[in-house]
């Protein structure tokens, strides 16, 4: 296999990685069993770097930007599995917020490096042999070497970025899969809650009131996800908001007078009730 990587070919490691995964179930396991043989492959691929020359500088770049940090971006993925899994907390209704935090991070990681990232998604190339050749490091003072040693011999300035970018990558989409399953989990069976009320004001206007209640904390000490209330309000009142209820809300917020409607009117009709209750 470590041939095939040196020839600048992932298919045998891809095959390994896939075995792994197909014998072990368990999460953690599988991360931890990973995690062990891509450090073992990075190990000996650090053997060979300190003394192998590459015949042309085309296949230089070819191997620290195409097959090095592939390798290196399972890596991380799995170590952030396992950090992820390790502080996850014990209180359901809290785990969306712990897994929206990680986003909220991968995504200031995007937008600090978006023009690098511009670059790799434009598919561009002329930047590569300052960015993907060991040539170029030497004359740059840049520290992106995380995993094999800080040696201009062992990685370029960049190599190790665009493994942290395929990495957040396929991060991101395993953390929405996993707050989609926890909404999921968290619905109402529509069997076992029944109701013959129906919302018939504006839909603006409940959202209006999910996002006042959100914010005032009132469901499970304030850890209730916004998703999850949206939905049992949905399901109560049979009526179905959309997919992005945070668009109604900048709608909500972008009101040039009386931006909270609704709950102004709640109050009135209240006030107007009590006020009518004691004369």
């Amino acid at each position: 296999m470590i041939a095939s990587i040196k020839n600048n070919c992932l298919v045998d490691f891809e095959h390994e990685l896939s075995q792994i995964l197909n014998t072990y179930s368990n999460e953690v396991e599988k991360a931890k069993k990973i995690i062990v043989f891509i450090e073992d492959i990075l190990k000996q691929l650090t053997d060979w770097l300190k003394n192998h020359v590459f015949d042309n500088i085309q296949e230089e770049v070819k191997f620290f930007k195409e097959i090095k940090p592939n390798i290196v971006a399972k890596l991380i993925f799995y170590k952030e599995i396992l950090l992820l899994v390790a502080t996850l907390p014990l209180d359901k209704s809290k785990r969306i917020k712990h897994f929206e935090k990680k986003l909220d991070s991968i995504n200031q990681f995007h937008r600090k490096n978006r023009e690098f990232i511009k670059y790799i998604k434009s598919q561009s190339t002329h930047f590569d042999e300052l960015y993907f050749s060991r040539k170029q490091y030497k004359d740059l003072f840049l520290n992106d070497c995380m995993v094999i040693n800080q040696d201009a011999k062992l990685c370029t300035s960049h190599d190790y970025l665009l493994a942290e970018v395929i990495a957040y990558e396929l991060l991101a989409l395993h953390i929405e899969n996993r707050i989609d399953n926890l909404n999921q989990s968290c619905a109402i069976n529509t069997n076992q809650f029944n109701s013959n009320l129906h919302w018939t004001a504006k839909k603006i206007d409940l959202i209006e009131l999910i996002y006042a209640l959100y914010e005032a904390k009132v469901f499970d000490n304030g850890q209730a996800d916004i998703k999850e209330i949206t939905h049992v309000f949905e399901k109560a009142f049979q009526v179905d908001l959309g997919e992005n209820i945070t668009r109604s809300f900048i709608d909500i917020k972008n009101r040039k007078t009386d931006q909270t409607r609704f709950l102004n009117q709640l109050q009135t009709a209240l006030e107007t009730k009590i006020e009518n209750d004691l004369n």
